[in-house]
């Protein structure tokens, strides 16, 4: 299931998108999850690509799901990479905190 909220703040906090180019974006992403359940595996798109609800779709519609699966692969990159420099961040400091106490 994606993450439609927390996808849309971070199109507002990453792009210059508008409002309403936004929400079509998050739209796009929900209807890609709706044809073929969401993962984050590199293939995904390919195997989108093969689903004959897709293949149905205008090529305007398909061209705009592309685009927010892309769109959505590099939101889920950027929370991964905040996360290892959030534990990255907390390792560092209990790593400072155990060595001062050792002083």
């Amino acid at each position: 299931m994606v993450q439609t909220k927390e996808f849309k703040e971070w199109l507002k906090d990453n792009t210059e998108y508008s409002d309403s180019v936004i929400g079509d974006t998050a739209s796009r992403i929900k209807r890609a999850d709706g044809i073929l359940e969401w993962n984050s595996s590199d293939t995904y798109l390919f195997y989108l690509e093969k689903e004959p609800r897709f293949e149905t779709l205008s090529i305007s519609v398909r061209s705009q799901i592309r685009k927010a699966v892309k769109l959505y692969t590099a939101y889920e990159k950027a929370i991964e990479e905040m996360a290892k420099g959030n534990e990255l961040e907390t390792i560092c400091h209990t790593y400072r905190k155990t060595n001062s106490e050792l002083l």
